[in-house]
Order: structure tokens, then sequence, then C-alpha cells
């Protein structure tokens, strides 16, 4: 329980309260309900202890339990439930809750061949861009790609997309490509917001499947001949220096 308690005060920045118009920030997300703080949170806990956050876009938090999908709401827990057109940003909080469910799902993925240093990029994919275009295996030979697989719950995700931003300047003869399993409307929204000028493929299966438990972001460097060079995860000033060492070896700069 102490291991709890202290998760969940990492996890609740603030604390939910009544706001304007009858609407409320719940404490608790369970199985797509949503309940209110006056729900003990040992009663909380004795559903589930596999938590995760999840956020508006006004800062508050919501402590989303995972359950099963045959979970129903204990009789013992009804009066704490908040009806969900009384939910604060609900539609909202639904949207995070399942892009994290479908991000789970695929970064869970075991029937995949992971992506491999000196060997060429597993299985064939046919991916479409925010624009229409449709990336191949077989498209990207002749080029240096850098793919950079993330979403947007990942705070390193989005707090590096400006210094990528400069590299497609910096290397035009290279392919700048990042992947997102959301959808085209979600990944415009923020890769225009951070100004993220790479080429942006949306609805992604392929590189998201290989992301696997080591986490977001996750970047990988494919040569001329369509063979890995580089895959790491993470983001800090190694890897990029990583990255651009290696670019500058595969297309020839001094």
């Amino acid at each position: 329980m102490k291991k709890l308690l202290f998760m969940l005060g990492l996890l609740l920045c603030v604390t939910p309260k009544i706001m304007a118009q009858d609407k409320i920030v719940p404490m608790y997300r369970i199985g797509g309900h949503y309940f209110s703080k006056e729900l003990p949170m040992d009663e909380a806990f004795k559903i589930s202890s596999s938590i995760m956050a999840l956020a508006d876009k006004d800062g508050n938090r919501v402590v989303n339990l995972f359950v099963g999908d045959d979970f129903k709401v204990p009789q013992s827990i009804k009066k704490y439930e908040i009806p969900f057109e009384k939910v604060l940003n609900g539609e909202q909080l639904e949207e995070g809750a399942q892009n994290f469910a479908k991000m789970k799902k695929l970064i869970n993925s075991t029937d995949v061949e992971k992506f491999v240093v000196g060997k060429a990029l597993p299985d064939d994919f046919s991916e479409k861009d925010i624009d229409g275009k449709t990336w191949t295996k077989d498209g990207l030979k002749g080029h240096v790609t850098v793919v950079n697989v993330w979403y947007s719950g990942c705070g390193p995700c989005r707090r590096e997309m400006p210094i990528l931003s400069t590299w497609k300047d910096k290397y035009p003869d290279v392919q700048f490509v990042s992947a997102n399993f959301e959808n085209v409307d979600k990944v415009k929204q923020i890769t225009e917001k951070e100004g993220f000028n790479w080429t942006h493929i949306a609805n992604d299966t392929y590189f998201t499947k290989r992301v696997g438990n080591e986490g977001y972001p996750l970047t990988i460097v494919v040569d001329k001949d369509g063979i890995v060079r580089y895959c790491k995860h993470g983001a800090n000033d190694n890897v990029s220096s990583e990255i651009l060492q290696l670019i500058d070896a595969l297309v020839g700069h001094s």
C-alpha cells in the first residue's frame, strides 16, 4: 500500500474538484467508468493495482486502473460513480485511455521480428503518411532513412521534436520519417504545434509493434541498401550525437 500511495502521489499533481457548470474532475477511471475522490483508495486498489495517469487539456490528472474487458462496477462502489456526461473533458480522457490501450497492445505484440542492427528491415510494410503517400520497405532503398517512432503521451518524444527538425535542414538528401499509431488529426495537431517538420506516418502498426517494452521514442537509421544501421530507445544528447555521426558516415560528409 505504501508503494501504491507513493505512485498515486506522483501521478496526481492536481487535486480533483467540482468545476463550473456541474462538471466534475474524477479521481479514478476504472473500465471506462469514472469515480469521485470519495471512493476510498483501498477500495479502488482492491479492484486493480495496475495504474497509469490520464491528463486532460486543463492539466487535471485521473488515475486509470487497468481491469479486464468483462469488468462490471461492484455494487459497493456504485454510489461514487460519476455519470459520463458530468465528467469534465470526458471525451478527451477517453481518447487518452483508448490511445494508451492501443499502444500497449501494439508494443506487446509477440508475433513480430524486432529490428536488428546489421540486418534488413523485417517483413514488408505499407504505411501512409499524413499527406497520403504510401511508404514501403522497397521504397526506402536508395536513400539513407531515419525513422523516429513516437506518440502523443511521450514527454521525451515531444521535447526532442525541435532538435529533430533541425536535422532535416542539415541533411537534405536524407529521408526523415516519423511513425505514430495515432490518427491523422492527432498527429497533425501535435506536429504543427511543435513545428516538427519530418514526414509523418499516422495509424502506424509496423514500426510501433517493434517498440517493445523498452519504451518511446525509438529511432532507427536505415542505409541505402535497406540495412538497419542503428536502433535505440530514448532521447538524450548521446543518442542524438550517435545518430548524427552515423548519418555523416553514411552520406559521406567529412
